[in-house]
């Protein structure tokens, strides 16, 4: 029941919210509404995709700010006003606080980064793994 009132429920969730700005505010500020979360979404996701490379390259853990702008970015390019509603909170620090505050227990050391951002070199042009052919058998 509950899988299906979320494939159900939230489309027509949608549905409804842009028919009721439609006659709120008129279908050309609804169609910018909707519109407008995309390139703000993507310069969202880009700057904290940066952010966080910086953060790796300089082997730190990136900020769980960083993952927040990155969710936000995310939901701002789904089109749909309750996913910029959810955007907009993910930005909002004592938001963020409170979302994270269950993970804050978590194991947060870098790992096998270190090892990994060792043996990458901006000019390499070798690539370490396995090479799998397509006819190769497992078995």
């Amino acid at each position: 029941m509950r899988k299906r009132l979320l494939i159900f429920g939230y489309p027509l969730l949608e549905i409804s919210t842009a028919w009721l700005l439609i006659i709120w505010l008129g279908f050309g500020w609804t169609v910018f509404v909707y519109v407008a979360g995309l390139p703000l979404g993507w310069l969202l996701f880009k700057k904290a995709g940066r952010s966080a490379l910086d953060a790796a390259q300089q082997k730190q853990v990136p900020a769980s700010r960083t993952t927040f702008h990155m969710l936000a970015g995310v939901l701002l390019m789904i089109p749909g006003v309750w996913t910029d509603i959810l955007a907009v909170l993910c930005l909002i620090p004592f938001v963020q606080k409170i979302l994270a505050a269950p993970f804050a227990a978590m194991n947060t050391h870098t790992g096998n980064i270190n090892v990994r951002l060792n043996n990458w070199n901006q000019d390499s042009q070798i690539v370490e793994g396995v090479v799998i052919h397509e006819n190769d058998d497992p078995l």
